[in-house]
């Protein structure tokens, strides 16, 4: 399986960058490498890269690791994210005067260049409308360039939010929500919207459960005490890492979205 490409979730933080290899194998998973890296002070704060170069400088040794063949997921803070609701419009748009609309309406919305924004949206499954996600065109700059500085092989940059999805399905019946927290945030994914809490507004799960009005029980915390991201692997070699639950992020982006 050595000839097979590395699928690599990477997620930057305000103090280090988890990141996880994995590949796919007949029976599952299989676990290539993990890697924990320590950042400096003040190179990250509140999600945004103040010193791109000394994060790139950071990174240098870890990318020289990576095989020819691998694909890495990056993780964009949600933080960093607006997410808006827009009705369907009467009259009916080809796919791409429907992006042109889309990216209007946002810009509109925020009182903004359109140029200025990066945006992705998806139909609503229960409702006649749109969900869009924005982020700010220089902020996703900055990411493809460190890409190209380290020659890594970027396939998506992905809210990271969005990579609890992935681990949905060990849900038990009654829970519909996955929350992961660290020391400056939660991060949450349901089945058809995810989001962003900083632990500053929201203590407990108890306090989240009440703010997305979500029933007593329904979330389920990812990692220590909960939800073991790592069941998701069939082949752990090596070992998955100690205090496993922080790694959360990076290895539902490593694994990909569900088909």
């Amino acid at each position: 399986m050595a000839f097979r490409s590395w699928q690599i979730g990477l997620h930057i933080q305000q103090r280090e960058v988890l990141a996880v290899a994995v590949i796919r194998g007949a029976s599952g998973w299989f676990l290539q490498r993990w890697w924990r890296l320590p950042l400096a002070e003040n190179i990250i704060k509140d999600g945004h890269i103040r010193h791109p170069e000394m994060l790139a400088q950071a990174l240098q040794a870890w990318s020289r690791e990576l095989p020819h063949r691998h694909r890495i997921c990056l993780a964009f803070p949600a933080s960093r994210t607006l997410q808006k609701v827009f009705p369907r419009p009467a009259m009916s748009l080809r796919e791409r005067e429907q992006s042109a609309w889309l990216a209007g309406s946002m810009a509109r919305e925020l009182d903004m260049d359109p140029d200025s924004l990066r945006f992705d949206y998806s139909e609503d499954t229960l409702n006649p409308a749109f969900n869009v996600t924005a982020a700010q065109s220089k902020e996703v700059a900055t990411l493809l360039t460190l890409a190209q500085t380290l020659r890594i092989q970027l396939a998506a940059i992905t809210p990271d939010a969005c990579a609890l999805q992935r681990f949905l399905p060990r849900l038990a019946p009654q829970q519909q929500c996955l929350a992961w927290r660290d020391d400056e945030q939660w991060l949450w994914a349901t089945r058809y919207a995810w989001g962003r809490k900083s632990t500053t507004e929201v203590a407990s799960l108890e306090q989240l459960t009440a703010l997305l009005a979500l029933p007593v029980g329904s979330i389920a915390i990812c990692g220590e005490g909960g939800i073991n991201p790592w069941d998701s692997v069939a082949l752990r070699q090596p070992p998955a890492p100690p205090a496993g639950g922080d790694f959360a992020i990076a290895l539902g982006l490593a694994l990909g979205e569900m088909h």
